[in-house]
């Protein structure tokens, strides 16, 4: 339940909390009126809170839905499309649709109104004609004169009434037009007028108050709109409720008194017109585009009662462009209109071709880019199995190819840093078998004497090391030591060390049964000059090494030795540090080469400290080398304490010297005699 509780937000902890607190209250409603109340807002707090959460939870499923539809570039890339070319697209289309119909309709409009104007100003100027006829005529004629022009103007204008004003009074036409007055400010209006809701052409000319006039309003009905506008579209009223409205909050009954009177005493043809269903004759369409477009006339129409003129969208007209562009190339010779059809093909076929070549290019770029990263994602899974086999196809020459090309480097690079790594470790593998071998031929006891202890210490460069040391207890006076330095570093140096290692284990029966100190001398000599040849012959030319090696006899308390170019060890006396004699060259350069011996007699207290370069070489930060002289100095300085205690502060004054650098650049091997 806490768990639950937990995935919750707050929106729906403050849903669940409302729901409980509005389900607890329930049972009280009938015993406390003041709870009817705290749960009537209670719900409606509900309908807030759920309604928050509702909308929160449908954007989080659209934020899911739109997450899983986009994480494919191939749906991105049809979004973008959209948003960049269909939508743009369509909006071009409706802003030209919309614009089509901004320009063919108020063309459509501006005919039809020059169309009433038209029929307005012959029509007013026919009444104009009969006024004067009129105004010459009797007095007794002119009744008659007003019934004639009545007669033959209903068979041009259906529904037409006339009203005859002269100064022994009034004459309608029908007789019941007679009793309507109209308006005074009518007089100066030419044009259409509003009456009861029906719209009318009227003419009303007057030239003396004292000389006869004639009223005439000619309704209209859908024959006569139909005639207005021939082969451009429909025209009929607006709706003429608004007016009406206005006409009765002026005077919200005279207009319906009027409006009635007029109905029933005249035979209005438009009355029955008009309750019949109209057809709306709009021309065929030219093509599926060609839509009927609805545009409102606006004129100026006379209220005939409020008797003002309003200028208001009193007509609706019914058409298509098509009939527009008949209408307007009807004007035009045929040439210009067999141009423009022409250059309107042209344009629109060059559209069709660009929209298509527009669609295909965008589809086979969608196609490359989706394919390309689609063949990524999967070299990404063949790389997450491990498999850097995998190769991508490469197709084309493009940004994509190449980031392909790329991927392919690397997964190359990878596997051939992968074949180096395993090669890597068997030689780690190698080198560590190596170590342990190596480790074997070091000595792992010290022999002692009642006079003299003796320890050796070696830290490679790396795994195995080319320095070597060893001690032998020859006899129970007797220890040989032996001490050198291998040219190079590493496994070759390693094979060249146990070689010498060998070679000198193997003479170690001659050194044993030599005599005095001349003979051991001579034994030591011999020794070294063997293990050059045997070297010499079994080694590369490039692999030398320098030897040292000594015998140290108890009874008479020296130390014989052969030194084939070594560092000379130090031997360390009442606080001074006297090098021994190099008794011959490097080891293993010349077949030839003769060593010889010498010997030093090793009093209570001595010692006696060989060493290789990788002690006295390493330089500091500012490439000064650690040096013999203050190897001396260490040695005297630390003369006293234990053989350990000495070689441990050798090594840490080196490590000290060279700024804690972690890596040896070369092997550090010692190794100290003590005379006790």
């Amino acid at each position: 339940m806490k768990r639950f509780l937990t995935k919750l937000t707050r929106w729906d902890q403050a849903l669940l909390a409302l729901v409980a607190v509005y389900l607890l209250l329930w049972p009280l409603e009938q015993l406390y009126d003041f709870v009817f109340t705290l749960r009537s807002w209670l719900q409606a707090a509900l309908y807030l809170v759920g309604s928050v959460v509702l909308i929160r939870r449908l954007i989080a499923l659209f934020r899911l839905l739109l997450r899983r539809f986009l994480w494919r570039v191939r749906h991105r890339m049809i979004a973008v499309f959209f948003f960049v070319g269909v939508v743009p697209l369509t909006l071009a289309l409706f802003a030209t649709a919309w614009g089509a119909i901004v320009l063919f309709g108020p063309i459509a409009s501006y005919v039809v109104t020059s169309r009433i104007e038209e029929r307005s100003a012959a029509l007013h100027a026919a009444i104009e004609s009969v006024g004067w006829q009129l105004q010459a005529s009797p007095a007794s004629d002119r009744a008659a004169i007003g019934r004639s022009f009545f007669e033959e103007g209903r068979r041009t204008y259906p529904g037409m009434m006339v009203r005859v004003e002269m100064p022994q009074g009034p004459v309608g036409f029908p007789d019941s037009f007679r009793d309507i007055e109209p308006p005074e400010r009518l007089r100066t209006h030419r044009g259409l007028v509003r009456w009861g809701g029906q719209l009318y052409l009227s003419a009303y000319p007057r030239f003396d108050e004292r000389m006869p006039a004639m009223l005439v309003v000619v309704p209209l009905t859908p024959e006569y709109l139909r005639e207005l506008a021939p082969g451009l579209g429909f025209v009929e009223p607006i709706d003429a409720a608004t007016a009406m409205a206005a006409a009765r909050a002026a005077d919200p009954g005279a207009a319906r008194r009027a409006f009635a009177r007029t109905v029933r005493a005249v035979d209005r043809p438009e009355a029955s017109a008009r309750s019949r269903p109209v057809q709306r004759d709009v021309p065929d369409p030219v093509h599926p585009l060609d839509w009927t477009l609805r545009w409102t006339a606006t004129v100026k129409v006379f209220e005939w009662e409020t008797g003002e003129t309003l200028l208001e969208p009193a007509l609706m007209l019914y058409t298509r462009p098509s009939a527009v562009v008949r209408l307007m190339a009807s004007s035009q010779s045929d040439a210009m209109v067999s141009m423009a059809r022409v250059l309107g093909a042209a344009i629109t076929t060059t559209f069709g071709i660009t929209l298509l070549i527009s669609l295909i290019v965008a589809v086979s770029l969608t196609r490359t880019v989706t394919e390309a990263v689609h063949a990524l994602y999967l070299g990404t899974l063949h790389v997450h199995r491990a498999d850097f086999s995998h190769r991508i196809p490469l197709q084309g020459r493009n940004q994509l190819t190449e980031l392909a090309r790329s991927f392919n480097t690397m997964t190359e690079s990878i596997e051939h840093l992968i074949e180096e790594q395993k090669e890597k470790q068997r030689l780690e593998a190698e080198l560590a078998l190596a170590h342990e071998v190596q480790a074997q031929l070091l000595p792992s006891e010290t022999p002692r004497l009642e006079s003299l202890e003796v320890l050796g210490v070696s830290h490679a460069a790396r795994q195995v090391s080319g320095d070597f040391f060893d001690y032998v207890k020859l006899s129970p006076t007797r220890v040989s030591i032996t001490f050198g330095d291998v040219s190079g570093k590493g496994p070759s140096a390693a094979l060249v060390m146990s070689a010498i290692h060998s070679i000198v284990r193997a003479q170690l029966g001659g050194v044993t049964a030599a005599g005095a100190n001349g003979d051991l001398a001579e034994a030591t000599a011999r020794l070294a000059t063997e293990t050059n040849r045997q070297l010499h012959a079994n080694t590369p030319a490039d692999k030398f090494a320098t030897l040292f090696f000594g015998v140290y006899d108890q009874d008479l308390s020296t130390l014989a030795y052969a030194n084939a170019g070594h560092l000379p060890p130090l031997l360390v006396r009442n606080g001074e540090a006297i090098p021994l004699e190099v008794t011959g060259m490097v080891a293993g350069a010349f077949s030839e080469a003769a060593y010889g011996s010498s010997i030093v007699e090793l009093r209570p207290g001595d010692l006696v400290a060989a060493f290789t370069d990788g002690v006295t070489e390493p330089e500091n930060p500012y490439g000064e080398d650690f040096g013999e002289e203050r190897l001396a100095e260490v040695l005297i300085r630390e003369a006293d304490r234990s053989i350990e205690e000495i070689i441990a502060a050798v090594l840490r004054e080196v490590e000290e010297w060279t700024g804690q650098i972690p890596e040896l650049s070369d092997d550090m091997t010692m190794l100290i005699a003590r005379r006790l």
